[in-house]
């Protein structure tokens, strides 16, 4: 009995010593993630790839007729009327090109004899129409129109401020069917310049 005793207590003190020991060593740090773990960058999403634009159609085997109306007009003068015709293919690219030179009489000094210096007029149109396929009947053109006229009311003398018209519009226009798409004012004056323009499907 008393040496069942003597080895309990043993055992008891062992299991104390060993746990004080442990007890005394001081707790493993932990570890510390890796640096590439750590700071590691969020994925960037990929930018996603854009839509390609719809090839455009090809053009109808169809002429167009593009009729471009110009009226030069001041309050007292009987309005200047201009008129440029031209066929274009549907899809297709057409230009004309207008020019010319009229003398512009300067003003002379006392005594001296008039004198002329020569300036350009031109009419410049670009246009290319497209028939709309939903809309068989109506035509999108894009329009570019550069108008430098003459003198008002058929002068001769050099006017303070010349007028000129430098446009480009993108119109939808119904086929055969006339269509004011500009009515600009000389900054100068009363003068008014007014475009009007028919595209017409030919079948």
């Amino acid at each position: 009995m008393l040496k069942r005793v003597a080895i309990l207590i043993c055992v008891v003190s062992v299991s104390a010593s060993a746990f004080a020991q442990q007890a005394a060593k001081p707790a493993a740090p932990a570890k510390k993630p890796a640096a590439a773990e750590q700071s590691k960058p969020e994925a960037k999403a990929e930018p996603a790839a854009q839509a390609k634009a719809a090839p455009e159609p090809p053009g109808q085997p169809v002429n167009v007729k593009i009729e471009v109306s110009i009226t030069d007009q001041t309050s007292d003068g009987t309005p200047a009327k201009k008129l440029v015709t031209m066929i274009v293919g549907d899809r297709q690219n057409n230009s004309i090109r207008s020019s010319a030179s009229v003398p512009v009489r300067t003003q002379p000094g006392p005594g001296m004899p008039a004198s002329y210096n020569y300036r350009p007029v031109t009419i410049n149109v670009d246009a290319r129409p497209s028939i709309m396929p939903k809309e068989p009947n109506k035509i999108l053109v894009n329009l570019r129109l550069e108008y430098f006229p003459k003198s008002g009311g058929g002068r001769e003398d050099m006017e303070p401020g010349m007028a000129s018209l430098n446009e480009q519009l993108s119109l939808i226009l119904e086929s055969g069917k006339p269509t004011v798409v500009s009515q600009a004012a000389d900054p100068t004056s009363d003068r008014k310049i007014t475009v009007e323009v028919t595209a017409t499907i030919l079948k």
